[in-house]
């Protein structure tokens, strides 16, 4: 063996295949429904403060095999499960693809507008109908794009940190209340992942942006539609790529909150925006050229005696595959149907009524019987894995699965085809916190899903 073999070379995550992107914007209409906040004062929107969009991520393999479909957009949640499968099934039927060859991933910024057909009697309400058929024209008009643009191309990943996610279990010091709020005190996960899309000629075609903190630096005081951080870190890292379209993918952030939360002015949400894009750019100006590893060279005499590393080609991995599973979960002890809508009948205030309306919207999507079946979807590009599921993941998740696979890059994708709020860790379920008061699956849901998830990443 020769002293170079002996030298571990750096080697940047890359997937070899087919991929296309296009994007559009997804605006709802003037004067639509757009209440997300049981604090607001306001149902309707003074305007659009960035465009809000739907992007679609086209791939397979390099041989051309059959495309999976990765849709961004930039909503909240799915409330009820007439809401998510009256769009996702008639693009999945559109688009001819097969259960969990397509992923409709929400950005969950909360001032971007619900969509529910059930609101259609709210202020505003009689637009949403047709905003929903706006948003299904758009996911199919983009998917046939992306696929359309499919070129043999080379996904490259780098891996960063940005400060931006804070915890967001604030301990109130006088009460002992726990809020939803930033909490200094506890290390927040702060991993980025940057993927870049080059074609065979070194032409960037897309970014990917994957980071976990809640799209809330907007609360209720705002009255502005809004992508919320994503609009100013998507059109940073697009003005200095190139014009080539970003795509955010929204992480574990169950636990986590931009450093600026909830505030009224969306000047908040341009600067963790930048805060996050200047991150992302670091991070992509790192990246070696598609094709090319850092590996040691030779020694050189110098003033000092040299080590020389130098780029050298590199074989992408080209390996596409893709899992659909279910994991039985038992539900808590959730009030009936008929308890959720008396106690909405019976509120005193809005946001008591906004609460019970979104508790009623999960409790009829989950049935009435002990148990659910969550189904998770599982991509696999080469030694990059998306998992993907209907819930919002805490961080610890993805660090626990980062740190089994240290070898892979693990992008864990919340709010993927419907909606069923958090899964917290077990451990947190002995402390009285939002998530856990409202969390739909009993205390060690959230392991049951990471052992699973664990083997069908072996498979």
């Amino acid at each position: 063996m020769t002293e170079n073999q002996e030298i571990n070379p750096i080697i940047q995550n890359e997937f070899a295949g087919l991929i296309g992107i296009s994007h559009t914007e997804i605006n709802p209409p003037e004067g639509m429904y757009s209440r997300t906040w049981g604090s607001s004062t306001h149902d309707t929107a003074d305007g659009v403060h960035r465009p809000l969009r739907a992007t679609c991520l086209a791939i397979a393999d390099k041989n051309g095999g059959p495309t999976a479909f990765l849709i961004a957009c930039d909503l909240m949640v799915w409330l009820s499960k007439e809401d998510e499968e009256g769009i996702r099934q008639p693009i999945e039927i559109g688009l001819k693809t097969s259960p969990g060859w397509l992923l409709l991933h929400l950005s969950h910024s909360h001032s971007a507008p619900f969509t529910d057909p059930a609101l259609a009697g709210a202020p505003g309400g009689d637009k949403i109908a047709l905003y929903r058929s706006e948003i299904l024209e758009a996911c199919l008009q983009v998917a046939f794009e992306a696929q359309t643009n499919m070129v043999q191309s080379v996904l490259s990943w780098g891996v960063g940190k940005c400060g931006l996610a804070y915890n967001r279990d604030l301990i109130l010091p006088k009460t002992g209340e726990v809020v939803v709020g930033l909490n200094p005190l506890v290390t927040a996960d702060d991993t980025l992942l940057v993927g870049r899309v080059t074609d065979l000629e070194g032409n960037v075609q897309a970014t990917l942006v994957h980071y976990a903190a809640h799209p809330t630096s907007l609360g209720g005081g705002n009255r502005m539609i809004s992508p919320d951080y994503i609009g100013s870190m998507r059109e940073l890292v697009e003005r200095d790529t190139g014009g080539a379209t970003c795509l955010f993918l929204h992480g574990a952030d169950g636990d986590l909150t931009p450093r600026r939360s909830f505030e009224n002015d969306v000047e908040a949400a341009d600067q963790n925006g930048r805060e996050l894009g200047y991150s992302a750019l670091s991070v992509y100006a790192g990246l070696f050229p598609p094709g090319k590893k850092l590996g040691f060279d030779q020694r050189l005499e110098s003033g000092a005696t040299l080590g020389i590393w130098r780029l050298q080609n590199f074989k992408p991995n080209s390996a596409f595959s893709i899992l659909n599973d279910t994991i039985q979960l038992k539900l808590n002890n959730l009030p009936s149907v008929i308890e959720y809508l008396a106690e909405i009948e019976d509120a005193d205030d809005e946001f008591t009524r906004e609460r019970s309306r979104r508790a009623l919207a999960l409790r009829t999507k989950l049935g009435e019987g002990p148990f659910f079946d969550l189904p998770i979807y599982i991509w696999r590009l080469g030694k990059t894995v998306f998992i993907a599921a209907p819930v919002e993941f805490y961080s610890d998740f993805q660090i626990a699965l980062r740190t089994e696979f240290p070898d892979l890059i693990i992008a864990v994708l919340d709010v993927c085809n419907g909606f069923f709020n958090y899964l917290p860790p077990k451990d947190h379920f002995i402390r009285d916190t939002y998530p856990v008061r409202i969390s739909l699956f009993t205390a060690g849901s959230m392991e049951l899903v990471f052992n699973r998830v664990v083997k069908l990443i072996e498979k």
